[in-house]
């Protein structure tokens, strides 16, 4: 028997484990440089961490992949820490997969795909969500639209706090992660893409970023409800669904993101790690 629930009525334990559970497969992009202030990082987007059979990538929009570095070191946020975390830009493959001419319409995808050391050392902290596993699934059957409640995950570029730093730290930057939850509006499929739209609500308006940059390559998520055998309500396994890219222009009551859909991230881009991988 369905049950029609408003999104209020979810107890903030169940959301409060949901958003622990996606912040596992979530990473953060970070530009690190030296100034004359000393060391400094930068928010450039964010990703999710996938496996395909033996290939591990970090999945994002296309056009934060052309904005990380090409050489040296990439940052990466995996858990809060005052220790860096950097990985070699040898140790990975940079993937532009597609990206259209007019940003709000896309398709705006890619992926870097990590070398094996790599992958192993960041999954001591992380998890890499299985594509393989749900592919089939959410290409041809997916549930429905209305099940469960959806969020949008990644990092926020206006959240960021730079504070006075101690011991050998002359300053700490602090990067802040951001769940988003609602429903979508119903799938468009344009060619071999499909696209959700993910409004926040005028009630959600007050409490939303002003701008949702840094978001860009976060992921989208269908996550499924069920009632135990004691009637409360429990998350199942969250669905990885999509793929942020654009954000809708912002007005007083009004604003929200644009995402890549299940065939764009089941189809298309799993095809091109997978065409990549060595």
């Amino acid at each position: 028997m369905e049950e029609f629930l408003p999104i209020t009525s979810i107890p903030d334990s169940q959301f409060e484990a949901i958003v622990q559970e996606l912040a596992t497969f979530s990473v953060g992009f970070l530009r690190v440089e030296d100034t004359p202030q000393g060391q400094d990082a930068s928010l450039l987007g964010s990703g999710t961490l996938v496996a395909i059979g033996n290939t591990r990538a970090i999945l994002t929009a296309h056009h934060v992949v052309r904005v990380l570095p090409r050489s040296g070191r990439l940052g990466l946020i995996l858990s809060p820490t005052l220790q860096q975390h950097t990985i070699d830009t040898q140790g990975v493959t940079f993937l532009e997969i597609e990206r259209g001419v007019e940003d709000s319409a896309g398709p705006d995808i890619g992926a870097v795909l990590l070398s094996p050391s790599i992958a192993t050392a960041i999954g001591t902290k992380k998890t890499f969500y299985n594509l393989d596993l749900r592919r089939d699934t959410l290409l041809h059957w997916p549930p429905d639209r209305r099940d469960g409640v959806w969020f949008v995950h990644g990092f926020i570029d206006e959240n960021t706090v730079e504070e006075p730093g101690t011991a050998q730290y002359s300053r700490v930057k602090r990067f802040y992660s951001l769940s988003g939850a609602g429903g979508p509006d119903e799938a468009v499929q344009v060619g071999k893409h499909d696209y959700f739209a993910f409004p926040v609500s005028y009630g959600g308006r007050s409490v939303a970023p002003t701008s949702f940059g840094g978001i860009s390559g976060g992921g989208l998520w269908q996550v499924p409800l069920v009632r135990d055998d004691k009637g409360d309500l429990r998350h199942k396994t969250p669905l990885l669904s999509g793929i942020v890219f654009f954000q809708v222009p912002t007005t007083p009551t009004q604003c929200g993101v644009k995402c890549h859909g299940r065939s764009s991230v089941y189809g298309v881009a799993y095809e091109a790690i997978k065409g990549a991988a060595p």
